[in-house]
């Protein structure tokens, strides 16, 4: 009977353990119908913002063999671009807010859905891991177009993580901001299992790591950029909400006494995760062009 108990005891585990890991590489997408009537209810940005460019729908193809499916918005002289990763569960229209300071800075712009989101091929989520590689097919793609231009990239939330490892790995990438990204995967998701589910849930988290790991090919730990900040060789901007509950505020300052280089550190009072610019856009605006102009504009 003992034994028979603990089979059981195992048996729903190993079966919490499968659901869990599930959820995190599959997770539930956002339309790209939703995000733009979220965006337009909330009027977060002015879509005629992108009336003076030229706008191309674009497909890439990935080092994985899968395609990603974005939008490129041109200026007349198309010299420098900004790459935007947009955050979990969303996708490329929820990054247009952040476009209007780029677009004054006379910079085009590339928007694109990661793998598993948006109109990109299917595949399962790896916040950064395989996500970066792909961003830097994104740069490939504008560096043979375009005849080499400078490349930044924005990201929010994974796609703030996303960039950062972008960034350890692609010294063609001219600076980088990142908006409320995670320093530490496996700390967040022990969190984020507790406050989303039960605490209990965060105990399961080193079995479900390592169940990704054999069945996923990568560990939160792979895509915890952290111990790799000082590979970056560009200026970081680190932004963050000071009350995020969602990516603890004290992960930007993880990053920012990380990172060695170039770099600025906007906390933005009141806000909560990844509405930032919305909290205050002027504000936002001023403390990117300080960055711009104090480490990328010539």
């Amino acid at each position: 009977m003992l034994l028979l108990v603990i089979l059981l005891v195992l048996m729903a585990v190993l079966g919490l353990v499968v659901h869990y890991s599930r959820q995190v590489v599959y997770p539930k997408v956002l339309t790209h119908d939703y995000v733009k009537n979220y965006e337009f209810e909330n009027k977060t940005y002015d879509p005629l913002i992108f009336d003076q460019l030229t706008e191309e729908d674009i497909k890439i193809q990935t080092y994985y063999g899968y395609k990603l499916k974005g939008k490129l918005y041109l200026q007349d002289k198309p010299d420098k671009f900004v790459l935007m990763c947009h955050g979990i569960t969303s996708n490329y229209d929820g990054m247009k807010k952040y476009c209007e300071i780029y677009i004054k800075n006379g910079y085009s712009i590339l928007l694109y859905d990661h793998r598993n989101h948006g109109f990109s091929d299917r595949n399962y989520t790896t916040f950064g891991y395989y996500e970066k590689k792909d961003a830097k097919s994104c740069i490939d793609y504008l560096m043979k177009r375009f005849d080499e231009p400078k490349v930044g990239v924005h990201g929010e939330s994974m796609g703030a993580a996303t960039a950062l490892q972008l960034s350890t790995i692609d010294s063609r990438v001219s600076f980088c901001v990142e908006d409320c990204g995670y320093s530490n995967l496996f700390d967040l998701m022990k969190f984020r299992s507790s406050e989303d589910h039960h605490p209990l849930l965060s105990m399961i988290t080193p079995l479900a790591n390592q169940y990704i790991k054999m069945f996923y090919r990568f560990s939160f730990q792979d895509a915890s950029v952290i111990h790799s900040m000082n590979k970056i060789t560009c200026p970081v901007m680190f932004i963050h909400g000071e009350e995020d509950m969602y990516v603890p505020y004290y992960m930007v300052h993880d990053l920012y006494e990380a990172f060695d280089g170039k770099k600025a550190l906007y906390s933005v009072e009141g806000a909560r995760h990844a509405v930032s610019i919305n909290k205050n856009r002027v504000k936002y605006h001023e403390e990117v062009q300080k960055f711009l102009d104090e480490y990328v504009n010539e």
